[in-house]
């Protein structure tokens, strides 16, 4: 056999010997590899208030009902712009038509103001005042991004040592010298907000009352999980 032949046969031997006892490395790795997932929680007060109001209404002229409907939304965003206290942007706006056997009858338009403010009693008493003209569509409560991030804070710190006493406890069950952490995820699920559902129905009142809230708690949760390699 040629030199050059033989270096290569040599050279393809050597290299798959290399390769299999990296395999057999690595599975003997991962042979001693655990994975599992700690959480911990905490329910967290509510301080954010948010609030959907709406205008729906109805009128066989287009024109005329497009101008009812900018008219009753500025003079709501006017009254709420007068709080500084509440946060406030528009909502979407639609307006499309009403068939009977396939042909206009009437045009229907809607159009949402969305509220927010961890003041709760001055969204509640705007909501109340609101109320005479437009109707409550939802109310949320929430946890605020500062809050919710010491919390998760707090809690990240709690789970990463509950993590490394349950990796502790498995390399004594199985009778390890040591153990080392391979790989390790945080996971932080925001807080959903707490939806208050409320009638669709405007006021006709002069002076409405503003509606009975009670805030409530969110639950704040952090997970940790990972791999650790036992010795």
């Amino acid at each position: 056999m040629p030199l050059f032949a033989r270096l290569l046969v040599i050279s393809l031997i050597l290299g798959l010997t290399a390769a299999n006892q990296a395999t057999a490395a690595d599975e003997a790795a991962r042979y001693n590899r655990i994975h599992f997932q700690v959480e911990r929680s905490h329910p967290v007060e509510n301080d954010r208030m948010q609030a959907v109001l709406s205008l729906t209404a109805e009128d066989d002229n287009a024109a005329r009902l497009a101008d009812h409907i900018n008219r009753s939304m500025d003079a709501a965003l006017k009254t709420t712009k007068a709080r500084a206290k509440v946060e406030v942007r528009s909502g979407s706006y639609s307006t499309y038509p009403v068939y009977n056997k396939e042909k206009i009858q009437r045009w229907r338009a809607t159009q949402e103001l969305w509220l927010d403010s961890s003041d709760f009693a001055e969204l509640g008493s705007l909501i109340g005042q609101l109320q005479e003209r437009l109707q409550v569509t939802s109310i949320n409560f929430s946890v605020s991004s500062a809050r919710r991030a010491a919390v998760e804070d707090e809690l990240i710190a709690q789970a990463l040592d509950a993590f490394k006493q349950r990796a502790e406890l498995v390399r004594k069950q199985l009778a390890a010298k040591g153990y080392r952490i391979v790989d390790v995820s945080i996971n932080t699920g925001g807080a959903k907000p707490i939806p208050i559902m409320m009638r669709a129905t405007a006021m006709e009142a002069a002076s409405v009352a503003p509606p009975a809230l009670e805030a409530g708690t969110s639950t704040v949760t952090v997970s940790v999980s990972g791999v650790v390699e036992l010795q």
